[in-house]
């Protein structure tokens, strides 16, 4: 049995990936289950999908602790998620990494097999939106070879529809640039460095919501408050942020009070400031502010 363990954010489509996966595996006549692990999550924070496939019927039902693979479809989750965490000595990391930013993989060192793709520019360039669950699924098949690009067809179309065409081109192009490199001749086991950033989900969790659910007092009384305002979810922003045009803004709030991340916030004279660490870029502000003082612009490096 092959147990594989996706990372990714929320609105990147990891867990359609172990899906549309899993329903390949199952036309080719093997045994798949493929499923979510939710928290807290929201759009752009971190969340984790499993897939299992073997030849003989599956009994587990728990999440993958020790996966033979690990999918990454973001590259900023290398430095706020420890990854790797549990992958087996030798394992299989397949990852959505630009050719620039390959060096983050030396803490890796050879305990793993990493198999890396720029899906994001993939899917930019096939689909039109960084949106990379399918684009990372032909490296996969690529560096595990758990079905083929043909078996995929038919899961994508019944999943996509009419944009099936895009989403099995980003799948053809990220399998033929993805180079799959040897196993470790030795691999050790994985030891985190004294210093290491990176932390295991369960410490995500509890990093994010303070008091995870067995370390709450008999009752369900909280007695401290749950906050994500120490999680930064503006780093996975890429489709512009918005800018406020101060003549016709009227401090109304309404972007206030429409914003999923209150990445638009009242300032201590009562105008309305974006706050770039939180805001992903979605523009509900720009839609439903009734000025039009909002509008949404690509990204400047000043914030």
């Amino acid at each position: 049995m092959m147990e594989i363990r996706f990372h990714g954010r929320g609105g990147q489509g990891a867990v359609t990936a172990a899906e549309l996966m899993a329903r390949a595996a199952i036309l080719d006549g093997k045994y798949a289950q493929a499923f979510p692990n939710f928290g807290p999550e929201r759009r752009g924070a971190p969340v984790t999908a499993f897939l299992r496939v073997s030849e003989q019927p599956i009994y587990l039902r728990e999440k993958i602790e020790s996966p033979d693979t690990v999918v990454v479809l973001d590259p900023t989750l290398i430095d706020l998620v420890n990854v790797a965490d549990g992958l087996k000595p030798g394992g299989m990391m397949v990852m959505n990494l630009a050719a620039s930013g390959r060096g983050a993989l030396a803490k890796y060192g050879d305990q793993f097999q990493v198999a890396a793709v720029d899906a994001s520019r993939i899917a930019v360039e096939t689909i039109g939106i960084p949106v990379t669950n399918t684009a990372i699924l032909g490296s996969l098949i690529k560096a595990c070879g758990i079905t083929s690009l043909k078996t995929m067809e038919g899961p994508m179309q019944r999943r996509f529809g009419r944009l099936a065409a895009k989403n099995l081109l980003a799948l053809q192009r990220a399998f033929e640039e993805t180079e799959v490199p040897e196993a470790p001749a030795a691999p050790s086991p994985a030891a985190p460095a004294a210093g290491q950033e990176g932390c295991t989900y369960a410490e995500l969790l509890q990093r994010e919501a303070l008091l995870v659910w067995d370390q709450l007092q008999i009752g369900c009384d909280i007695d401290l408050p749950g906050s994500t305002a120490a999680f930064h979810t503006g780093n996975w922003r890429s489709a512009g942020r918005p800018y406020i045009d101060r003549e016709k803004c009227v401090s109304c709030g309404f972007c206030h009070v429409y914003c999923p991340d209150l990445a638009m916030n009242f300032t201590d004279d009562g105008a309305i400031e974006w706050d770039h660490r939180y805001c992903k870029g979605c523009g509900i502000c720009a839609e439903e502010c009734p000025k039009g003082a909002i509008s949404m612009r690509e990204e400047s490096h000043e914030q």
